[in-house]
Parts: C-alpha cells; sequence; structure tokens
C-alpha cells in the first residue's frame, strides 16, 4: 500500500514522500494504522527544522502524537483491537506499520470513544506536561511558578490549579499569558527573562516559589528558575535546552547548595507506559485521567490548536515558520490526513 510521509531531510528542507509499504506480514509487536491526525511538537520539530539541535541527523520522519484507526495487529498485540481508534508515537504519515516495542515510549494507547481526534492527539503533549508534576513532591498551598507559557507550559499550570496550589505563570509573549488567564490561573507574568528575578521575588515576598518548572527550554530562564525557587525548592526542568548559553555558573551552583534545592530533569521517558510492580506512576494510567479532564472540558483541546493544514509542503513550511516566529498567532498545528 501506498503511504504519504513528512521528511525532514536537512534545515528548512522538507519534503512530503510517498513510500510503499508491505502491510502482509506484520511482526508480532506490529500494527498497521491508518493515521487520521498529527499533532506537529513545536520543541521537537522545530530544533530539526531551523538546526537548533547541534549534532542532529537527517533525514528524520518527525512526529510522535499521532491518531489513527487499527486496520490489522500482530499476535503480541492484546491492549487494543483491529477497528480501535488509538494515540500511537507514530511519525507524520497516512498509512504506517508501527511497532510500539520500539516506538519512543511505546505508546499505543486505546482512545475512549468519546475523545475526539483533536483531544487524542493533543493528549500526548497534555502527557508530556505531567512530567513536570509527577515527580514533584506537591503539598496543598504550595508556590509554583512556572517559566514558559507553550502548551506544556499552559497546560502544567492548569493541572497545579487543580491540585490547590498557587500558581505564578511566566512567559514574555501577551497572547501566551491571555490564555493562561482564561484558564483561570491568577496571577500571570509578562516581563523579558532579565525582569523574571525581581518580578517573582516580589510576588513571593522575596521567598521565592517551593516548585518551580522551567517548560520554555531556555538557558536563561533555567537559571533564573533556580534563583527564584524558596530553600528546599524543586526544580523540574520540563524543556529541553538546544542553543548555546555562556554564563558564570557559579551564583547558580552556590544558590543549589545553600538552599539546598532539588533539581529533577523530567524527560519524556521518565515513567513506563504500562503499570510495573512497585511504581504506580506510569503513562497509561496518567493519559485515562487526562481523558476525563478533556471529557470534562478542564483540559480543551480546541483552546490549544491554532490551526489545521492539509499534509502538503507548502502549508507544513508555513506552520513550522508560523509556530517559530509567530507565536502570538501559532499554538498547535493539526495535520488532517484525512482530507
Amino acid at each position: 500500500m501506498l503511504a504519504r510521509e513528512v521528511i525532514i531531510n536537512n534545515v528548512l528542507d522538507i519534503d512530503i514522500i510517498e513510500n510503499e509499504i508491505n502491510t502482509e506480514e506484520l511482526k508480532p509487536s506490529e500494527c498497521l494504522i491508518e493515521t487520521y491526525v498529527s499533532l506537529i511538537s513545536p520543541g521537537t520539530e522545530l530544533s530539526r527544522v531551523y538546526g537548533l539541535k547541534k549534532g542532529a541527523s537527517y533525514p528524520v520522519k518527525p512526529g510522535y502524537c499521532s491518531v489513527g484507526k487499527v486496520l490489522n495487529k500482530g499476535s503480541a498485540i492484546t491492549q487494543v483491537d483491529v477497528g480501535d481508534m488509538v494515540l500511537f508515537a507514530g511519525p507524520h504519515a497516512s498509512l504506517q506499520v508501527f511497532d510500539y516495542e520500539h516506538s519512543d515510549g511505546g505508546t499505543l494507547y486505546r482512545l475512549d470513544k468519546n475523545t475526539s481526534y483533536e483531544d487524542g492527539t493533543f493528549l500526548m503533549m497534555s502527557w508530556i506536561a505531567c512530567n513536570g508534576i509527577l515527580p514533584a513532591e506537591v503539598k496543598l498551598g504550595d508556590t509554583v511558578a512556572i517559566f514558559g507559557l507553550g502548551s506544556l507550559g499552559l497546560v502544567a499550570s492548569i493541572l497545579y490549579k487543580q491540585m490547590g496550589t498557587r500558581v505564578i505563570a511566566i512567559d514574555p509573549i501577551q497572547h501566551r499569558c491571555d490564555m493562561a488567564l482564561s484558564f483561570g490561573v491568577d496571577e500571570v507574568v509578562s516581563v523579558t527573562p532579565e525582569q523574571q528575578f525581581e518580578e517573582i521575588m516580589r510576588l513571593t515576598n522575596q521567598q521565592g516559589a517551593d516548585i518551580v518548572i522551567d517548560a520554555s527550554g531556555l538557558s536563561v530562564c533555567i537559571e533564573a528558575a533556580i534563583h527564584v525557587a524558596a530553600v528546599h525548592g524543586q526544580v523540574i526542568l520540563l524543556g529541553s535546552p538546544r542553543s548555546s548559553y555562556v554564563t558564570d555558573v557559579s551564583p547558580m551552583l552556590y544558590e543549589l547548595h545553600t538552599k539546598m534545592l532539588t533539581v529533577i530533569g523530567a524527560l519524556n521517558r521518565r515513567y513506563p507506559f504500562n503499570e510495573v510492580p512497585g511504581n504506580r506512576l506510569n503513562m497509561k494510567r496518567t493519559l485515562k485521567y487526562l481523558e476525563g479532564l478533556m471529557h470534562q472540558k478542564i483540559i480543551d483541546s480546541s483552546k490549544f490548536i491554532s490551526h489545521h493544514i492539509d499534509p502538503d509542503k507548502n502549508e507544513l513550511l508555513k506552520a513550522y515558520e508560523g509556530l517559530m516566529n509567530k507565536k502570538d498567532e501559532y499554538t498547535m498545528v493539526v495535520i488532517d490526513w484525512k482530507k
């Protein structure tokens, strides 16, 4: 069968290719999936499209937030059935043989019948945001400062608010701050990175925040996050720094030491997909919880997804450019493969 696939050949060199795939002989851990929608990852994909990740290899087939229908499956797959709509960590492609054992995180999740395709694909980004919450030791009434109000920071803000904490959300882009306010975040700060420290310390009466999340992936924000953390505070690195940054690390290391801070790396592979004996935290359990929030519209994917595009090279280039340089217009972009 013929499939269309997105490929990044090199920096700013994007194409959609056609590829013949063998659908007859599936391995036990493989399934054949027809993609309905897939979501562009602003962090990971933009780093490849614009060459922000040093040492990255090309070509690469991007994407890991896809929703589609299972057309066939191997003998070892018991978690989904033929005909199910599923969220899976497959790249942008109209049709694919997906091997969950060798995928990014092993994600193959049967969606609830009440979950829309858009909710399904945004479910993956919402899960990634949870990596900024699950490893934290959260107490009722904690002050949580969140740097960066892209989709991850916004979802984290919503969830921390649900947990009974005081949330201070920070981003220099006013549109993102307005979104946070619309989601019920009480304290939203629109300042430049240079102003972040003074503003957070002012709002916390010079005490700092109990938990600080960096969802920006900017080294300057991570440095600020450490400075604004309270004594015995926790700093969680949800974003991935990709650009060079030069600074004197001694003041930062001094604060890590004297304030006795805990710094946690929160990459999206911290927890297993399925339940593991002795560890109640897993991706599948959290996805089910997030689906419930989406059904209640506590997390509303329609407020995050700003654009739907066809699987077309020019539309892809426009979407990448918008996500990179027009952050007041572009938040999340969905590729509609069924059009």
